[in-house]
């Protein structure tokens, strides 16, 4: 059972990452994100990329879209139980997947990624 005070801190934020190429056999790398609610951990998942990532920052921002996906569902689910969250923090250890991520545009390096 998890209570929170009336008074607590309920900001909603979450960590992504990512290795490159971590599996030896299919060169997939492997996504990983966490959320955390009032400082507590909510929900979490670490799993293999279904494509093979061609760089570290694809890899990335591969994470970052898993995460946003989970960010988006969270705070849909929080909205149900009458808590709203103007904004979700996702923090990104990967200064090319922020600058992408940030982009108004399509690039051609990253248009195969689904």
């Amino acid at each position: 059972k998890i209570v929170y005070a009336k008074s607590s801190n309920v900001n909603l934020f979450g960590y992504t990452d990512a290795d490159y190429a971590g599996c030896i056999d299919t060169r997939k790398s492997t996504s990983g994100y966490i959320f955390m609610l009032a400082d507590a951990p909510v929900t979490w998942k670490c799993q293999k990329q279904t494509v093979v990532a061609q760089s570290t920052t694809e890899a990335e921002y591969i994470a970052l879209a898993l995460g946003v996906r989970e960010a988006l569902w969270l705070k849909s689910f929080l909205q149900e139980l009458g808590i709203n969250h103007p904004q979700v923090t996702i923090k990104v250890d990967n200064q090319s997947t922020i600058k992408l991520s940030q982009a108004q545009q399509l690039h051609n390096r990253t248009k195969h990624i689904d």
